[in-house]
């Protein structure tokens, strides 16, 4: 029997184990002059006029790094914009009510749960109708992302899986310029004044791994640990919409985990292929996300549904509007790079959802566990990679940062965890990071 998510968990001997997205309500958006757009960004950028793509049958093979010899070693992918939009979507919940300050807006509600055969194309940083794909009726849904149940895959925020393969394609891009020689590259302000620094990658890794293989692992790593800070930013108040808190969506029970699928989806993809144009991209991110998602056994929407109410009052709380941070009341605080999917534990479920997801899922399923790359031959990516950032804001007034300096790298992560570990326990209680 193949193991479930096949292509996106790695074994130990295959590799060594190693944003942005708001919550908040549901705008209209017409992207009218989108319509007409080319997609081309001028020389040495992505174009849009490239043959439609051949089928993806590395999507079913294992991630082993790719070990092909590579003729010529700078700027073979095309130069990708950094992503400065954000995708709307879901708070963990469904039907949830919402205020505007201390007034409730009764007749709305928000949360809904997808499918795949509901899933819009996928857009580069949440482009809506950049690109024609020729799939009918797509350019009124955009991307249709949303939330779902899968049976090894927990709860899953299709927002947040689009989110980093984004982020994964940014940097693979500026890797692929800077690989032997560093560089400093500005980062969009998120909490903080961001940038990554890049130091040459030791050029026998390049030789032993192959400089595609060399590149994506890193990315991937740099993507997650850019998840990681998204979530703690979130956590101690820092919101793209200022009138729009976002404290409740730190660290959601979904989020890691979704995050982490799509820092995963490009390993072992021909990158110089799917990069070679944001339509190419597109496309192909489009069925990698489709496969991915099925690979781990969606629910019907209705049975997915009923496992969001079985772990209301645990989870989430109904009672609450939307932005209280006390809408969600459990948090995924695991940072390190091993990441276990939370399936609805049984106790949680009464016996007809549960005779409904053994009929969907099996008796017993089990739940993916991802793993991102964070060295190769002992090799620590932090070796010549990092991200720094320098807080301000809410999240600079924090008293951790009066403790350990206001400009830290992701090697300061843990020490931060353990804070944002207990400032949990102290608001939602001693089980509030677990998901029973």
């Amino acid at each position: 029997m193949v193991s479930p998510l096949r292509f996106l968990a790695v074994s130990a001997n295959q590799q060594t184990a190693t944003l942005r997205r708001v919550k908040i309500l549901p705008v209209i958006v017409v992207p009218i002059l989108a319509l007409f757009a080319t997609g081309c960004l001028g020389p040495g950028k992505w174009r849009s006029e490239i043959p439609d793509p051949a089928p993806l049958e590395f999507v079913f093979r294992d991630t082993t790094l790719s070990s092909r010899e590579i003729e010529g070693t700078k700027q073979r992918i095309p130069e990708i914009p950094v992503r400065k939009k954000f995708r709307f979507c879901c708070a963990f919940g469904t039907g949830l009510g919402v205020k505007f300050g201390q007034l409730p807006l009764p007749f709305v509600k928000v949360g809904r749960m997808v499918n795949l055969s509901e899933l819009g194309p996928h857009r580069y940083d949440g482009a809506t109708a950049a690109i024609d794909d020729r799939r009918k009726n797509a350019f009124p849904k955009g991307e249709f992302n949303g939330l779902m149940y899968a049976c090894h895959g927990g709860y899953i925020d299709t927002a947040h899986v689009r989110e980093q393969v984004d982020w994964v394609a940014y940097f693979i891009s500026q890797l692929d310029r800077h690989l032997e020689t560093g560089a400093e590259v500005e980062l969009p302000y998120e909490g903080g004044h961001r940038r990554l620094i890049l130091e040459p990658v030791p050029p026998a890794l390049i030789d032993r791994h192959g400089r595609d293989a060399v590149i994506v692992a890193v990315a991937q790593w740099l993507a997650y640990q850019g998840s990681v800070w998204h979530e703690m930013a979130q956590w101690w108040g820092w919101s793209l919409v200022t009138f729009y808190p976002e404290q409740l969506s730190g660290f959601s029970p979904e989020d890691p985990f979704s995050n982490a699928i799509g820092v995963k989806l490009l390993t072992g993809a021909d990158v110089e292929k799917i990069l070679s144009s944001e339509k190419e991209y597109n496309q192909s991110v489009d069925q990698l996300i489709r496969a991915a998602l099925a690979d781990l056994r969606p629910v019907s929407n209705p049975v997915g549904e009923r496992a969001v109410h079985a772990v209301d009052k645990i989870w989430w709380d109904s009672d609450a509007r939307l932005p209280e941070k006390a809408v969600v009341r459990r948090r995924y605080l695991d940072t390190d790079t091993e990441l276990e999917a939370w399936l609805l534990p049984d106790k949680l479920a009464d016996a007809a959802l549960r005779a409904d997801l053994a009929e969907e899922c099996g008796k017993h399923p089990k739940p993916a566990v991802i793993r991102i790359p964070e060295s190769l031959d002992g090799r620590h990516f932090s070796e010549f990679a990092t991200l720094e950032i320098t807080v301000t804001g809410p999240v600079g007034k924090q008293k951790v940062f009066d403790q350990i300096g206001h400009t830290i790298t992701q090697a300061d992560f843990p020490e931060l965890t353990e804070h944002i570990l207990e400032e949990n326990r102290e608001e939602f209680g001693p089980r509030a990071h677990l998901p029973d």
